[in-house]
């Protein structure tokens, strides 16, 4: 369930439809960019066969503020652009930046203030089913796994999961690897986005090779076949839209 993030660039318009992997651009896919209006655009980049509320995309805002209200879904966020400072219903109130990572699980009330332009890659995922068992509060992703605690694992690959359904077939956290290649072609069950520090390969089954550079996000839709070739690589996972 560990393996595998978020990386690719839009290729073409099968790409929105979940036959190729993603590379997501910040202003969305050349030669079409981002729609909306003054409140906000966006981009939707994946969207679930099952659940048409279940999508992955790139969105920007001017100044606002909303809520309090109460989350119907989970959404991880990566910040691009801007600051927001969250409030929850106990008052908790944090700020996060450009280059943070936030996840927002279902249950959690809470209120939005914007003073600057925001923009960021979003996934809402976890909209149904058994609610997570963990305090209904915003998490802020750390690439190094929670203070005093780190990544936990042994030999090639450490980990830490943040976040994880009630079923166990989705979640969020931060996974590294040290260099290897797949000697398998690995089928998808889930839709996956990486946020990647370090580079690596991602191989199709048809033998196109797409390299991956640190700072990229990658999205692998849920049924892609590939090899992954790379060196030492830590990501932000969200393994989402499960079979």
């Amino acid at each position: 369930m560990i393996a595998a993030l978020l990386l690719l660039s839009v290729l073409s318009a099968a790409a929105d439809t979940g036959t190729s992997i993603l590379r997501l651009s910040p202003t969305g896919p050349a030669g079409v960019g981002m729609t909306g209006d003054e409140k906000s655009k966006e981009h939707v980049y994946y969207t679930s066969a099952e659940d048409d509320q279940v999508q992955a995309g790139v969105w920007e805002a001017p100044p606002y503020t909303s809520g309090p209200h109460e989350a119907g879904y989970s959404e991880f966020m990566y910040l691009l652009e801007g600051s927001v400072t969250l409030v929850d219903k106990d008052g908790r109130e944090e700020t996060f930046r450009a280059g943070d990572a936030i996840l927002v699980p279902r249950g959690t009330e809470y209120t939005w203030k914007q003073t600057e332009t925001v923009r960021k890659y979003w996934v809402i995922f976890d909209r149904k089913g058994e609610a997570p068992s963990i305090r209904p509060t915003f998490l802020r992703i750390e690439p190094d796994g929670p203070a005093g605690q780190g990544l936990a694992g042994e030999g090639r690959t450490r980990y830490h999961t943040y976040y994880e359904t009630a079923d166990e077939k989705q979640s969020v956290g931060v996974w590294e690897t040290k260099p290897h290649t797949s000697a398998d072609f690995h089928r998808t069950k889930y839709a996956e986005l990486m946020v990647l520090k370090g580079s690596v390969s991602l191989i199709g089954k048809d033998g196109r090779e797409q390299k991956f550079e640190a700072g990229e996000v990658v999205l692998v839709p849920k049924g892609i076949e590939y090899k992954w070739k790379g060196d030492t690589v830590r990501k932000y996972w969200v393994i989402f839209d499960p079979s």
